[in-house]
């Protein structure tokens, strides 16, 4: 999908499916009340202030905001928005257009281990961020292959596709790795022989 890029943040984010509403919201809060994100994983995670940024054409702003990259777009505020705004819809159209732009997600995304990666499917059926697809690649050693492949504009880190590996290809960062498990035994094993 090709996104519309010109000066206006506002414009661009209006142009995108779902960011259609970003002049509909009225600022009242009533979002961040029912937000998850906000009361369990980041107090600074703010939709209100997101949106004065992309409405004020504060691009760079919007695009490094915590908020652009944290939303879930679980719509828990959907029901309580009193102008029924899909605000999840906006944050997504500012997200797409960081992401087109070369920004990157600053959290942990979810990362494949191509050589050991066997395109099960697994990962892509139970993410419910649909972040993850499998792909043509060529792969050092193994050739041209199907693999798993991660887009990290919707990865929301979750952990759901580590759960679902069998071959424990595809992980979080902050995961110990099926070799990192085996040298910290070996190291082990050293340690109790000496």
């Amino acid at each position: 999908m090709s996104l519309p890029f010109n000066s206006n943040l506002a414009e661009q984010v209006k142009a995108i499916p779902g960011g259609e509403m970003l002049m509909m919201c009225f600022s009242c809060g009533t979002c961040t009340s029912k937000c998850m994100v906000q009361e369990k994983l980041e107090p600074n995670y703010n939709p209100r202030r997101l949106i004065r940024e992309a409405v004020f054409n504060f691009e760079e702003t919007a695009f490094a905001d915590e908020t652009t990259w944290l939303c879930t777009a679980c719509d828990l505020c959907y029901p309580a928005c009193p102008q029924k705004i899909h605000i999840s819809g906006v944050i997504t159209a500012v997200k797409q257009l960081a992401v087109a732009q070369g920004h990157q997600n600053p959290y942990q995304t979810a990362k494949v281990d191509e050589a050991t990666c066997v395109a099960c499917g697994l990962c892509e059926s139970v993410c419910p961020y649909t972040a993850i697809k499998l792909v043509e690649k060529k792969v050092p050693f193994r050739g041209m292959i199907t693999v798993a492949s991660v887009d990290p504009g919707k990865c929301m880190a979750c952990g759901m596709c580590t759960a679902a590996c069998r071959s424990t290809s595809i992980r979080l960062n902050q995961d110990f790795t099926d070799n990192e498990v085996l040298e910290n035994l070996w190291g082990w094993l050293e340690r109790e022989a000496v």
